[in-house]
């Protein structure tokens, strides 16, 4: 029971961090200090997938417990 409780939660938070990112990069850009340019921006773009590719992870963990789960 707990794992399906866990996977669901996963799944919530995976689905919200691949949803989400975006406008937390864009929110930190605009609290950035300076003018944003060259390298700068590609560290928010890196920034962006980062959190974009954990959260697909931490989505996939929890399709694989749930389908632990029922299977």
């Amino acid at each position: 029971m707990v794992e399906l409780i866990v996977g669901i939660v996963l799944i919530l938070a995976g689905t919200y961090g691949v949803l989400g990112a975006q406008p937390f990069v864009h929110f930190a850009a605009r609290l950035w200090p300076h003018p944003i340019h060259g390298a700068e921006v590609g560290n928010l773009v890196a920034t962006n997938f980062i959190i974009r590719f954990i959260s697909l992870l931490v989505f996939a963990a929890g399709v694989a417990m749930l389908v632990n789960y029922f299977v």
